[in-house]
Order: C-alpha cells, then sequence, then structure tokens
C-alpha cells in the first residue's frame, strides 16, 4: 500500500477529471489523478471541435493536450493504472488498482462512459468467480483453470501472471491487432464469450464454439461499469446519480462528466468537474472540524 493519504482521488482523465484536478491544485490540495489511458481517446478521435468557448476549430487532440498540458503543469500525482475498486473505509477511501492501493479523503469518479454490455452472470457472479483484476485475485484460482477475456493488449500481462499460478489460463482476446500464440498452460482462443454459468459460483464460460471448464473468469477492458468499481453507489438508470454539488449517495463521493448523464458535451464535463473539486474540498473542510 502507498502510505500517503491523498485530499481527493479524481479517477479519470478526461475534461471532467483533468478539471477537477486542476482546480484543486489551484486550491492547494493533494491531488492523484488516476488516468491509465490516454486521456480521452473518444475526445482525442473527434476530427474537430468547434462548440468549446475560446478555443474554436481546434481538433480533438489539440483540445486536448491543452487540457492535459494546463493540468499536468500544476503536478498533480499521476497516477498510471486502472483502478479496479474503491472501498470506503474509517476516515479515508481505498483505491485498489492492478498494482497496489492508495488513500484518499475524497473521491471524484470521472470515468466516462462505459459502452460494454455485461456478459450474462458477470454481475450475477462478480466476487463468486469473476474479477476485473488478476494481481488482486489470481492467488485465489491457484492450481485451477481461468479465462481471461481482454478488451486490451494489457491482458496479455495478466495472463502470463495468472499462467504462474493456475493449472490452465484460457485466454481469449477482443481486441484488434496481432495477438499472442498459446505456449505453454496458456491456449489463446478465438471463441467469442457469451454466458458465465454457475450454481454459487463460476463453473463454466459458454462460448460460441464450446463451453469452457473453468472457477474463474477475469474481465478485462478499458473501463469497468462504476457500481463494480464502486458497489453500493446509485445509479439513474445508467449513469451515476448525483445532485446539484455533484455528490453522489456515498458520502465523500462525487462524480463530474459523461458518467453522470447528457448531454455529453466538453464544457458541461468541465464545469461539473469544477463543481465537483469544490464541493469535495468543503467536505474535507466539514470533516476535519
Amino acid at each position: 500500500m502507498n502510505d500517503k493519504i491523498f485530499d481527493i482521488a479524481v479517477i479519470g482523465g478526461g475534461p471532467a477529471g483533468l478539471s477537477a484536478t486542476l482546480t484543486g491544485r489551484i486550491r492547494n490540495k493533494q491531488i492523484a489523478l488516476f488516468e491509465h489511458l490516454e486521456f480521452s481517446e473518444k475526445l482525442q478521435k473527434a476530427h474537430l471541435v468547434d462548440n468549446y468557448l475560446g478555443i474554436p476549430q481546434v481538433t480533438g487532440a489539440g483540445l486536448m493536450q491543452h487540457f492535459s498540458s494546463h493540468c499536468l503543469a500544476h503536478q498533480p500525482e499521476l497516477i498510471k493504472e486502472k483502478v479496479t475498486n474503491v472501498f470506503p473505509s474509517e476516515d479515508t477511501f481505498i483505491i485498489v488498482t492492478s498494482q497496489t492501493t492508495y488513500q484518499a479523503k475524497a473521491v471524484i469518479l470521472a470515468t466516462g462512459v462505459v459502452p460494454t454490455v455485461l456478459f450474462a452472470g458477470e454481475r450475477e457472479f462478480l466476487g463468486r468467480g469473476v474479477s476485473y483484476c488478476a494481481t488482486c485475485d489470481g492467488m485465489f484460482y491457484k492450481d485451477k483453470d481461468v479465462a481471461v477475456i481482454s478488451y486490451t493488449a494489457e491482458g496479455e500481462h495478466e495472463a502470463s501472471y495468472l499462467s504462474e499460478l493456475c493449472r490452465t489460463v484460457y485466454y481469449l482476446p477482443r481486441y484488434k491487432g496481432t495477438v499472442p500464440e498459446s505456449r505453454g498452460n496458456i491456449h489463446v482462443l478465438s471463441a467469442i464469450p457469451k454466458k458465465i454459468i454457475g450454481d454459487t459460483g463460476v463453473e463454466k464460460l459458454a462460448t460460441d464454439q464450446d463451453d469452457l471448464k473453468v472457477d474463474g473468469v477475469f474481465i478485462l477492458r478499458q473501463s469497468d461499469p462504476v457500481e463494480n468499481i464502486l458497489p453500493g453507489i446509485e445509479l439513474n438508470g445508467e449513469v451515476i446519480k448525483v445532485g446539484r454539488d455533484m455528490a453522489t449517495n456515498i458520502p465523500g463521493v462525487f462524480a463530474a462528466g459523461d458518467c453522470t448523464g447528457q448531454p455529453w458535451q466538453i464544457a458541461k464535463a468541465v464545469g461539473e468537474g469544477v463543481v465537483a473539486v469544490l464541493s469535495a474540498i468543503q467536505y474535507l473542510q466539514e470533516h476535519s472540524k
């Protein structure tokens, strides 16, 4: 565990997360910015942005460069690790990544929209055979058979790690580009995963080819559904339910940007980021008395 306790952990490095981080640093707070991607890949793919006030006719990549450079110049602690879980503790929040754990007094979720349909059985078996972090949960499957469904090439490293613990690792890559070949106890499959099956725990992964008998299924996406990262958070349909102060139903947790719902606009995300961090600072002040 990282021993440092941050004032605020910001999860997500898009416009909302960068806006919150920048204002937090200007207010002299210790901010941990968790951004394991490349600062909003969705925005960077935009050919032209012409509706952000004051910066006309800019590419998405150019606008993102303005945002990230401005924010990072104020020296938050940038942590290039994917957050897999957030747990409230007595006085802080525990932020779990695939590498280690961190602590913060407040949390701002700026995770964007996860355009992913969950597998049948995924939510039901979360914590009972379904996991999003091989490093965190791999030891539970020592000498057992597991499947790894990966939407990024980073999953190859996770599969290699699991192969040192598990009897058999079925690797199902769901990304484009070169994929590894089967080796040792890692079996690379072209099968498309369909459903996770079991009784009290995971027993099989159904695919379009065969049913794989496994004890665990690791699902590795660029982003995970927020309700899986922070159990108990209240949703409004598919997005996080917040008040005008961007507070969620969990004290000390705030949200901003696309993860709070439409309109999915840059200006809205930037504004919500400011509101969220100012609300988080007020929360810290009230709880320091």
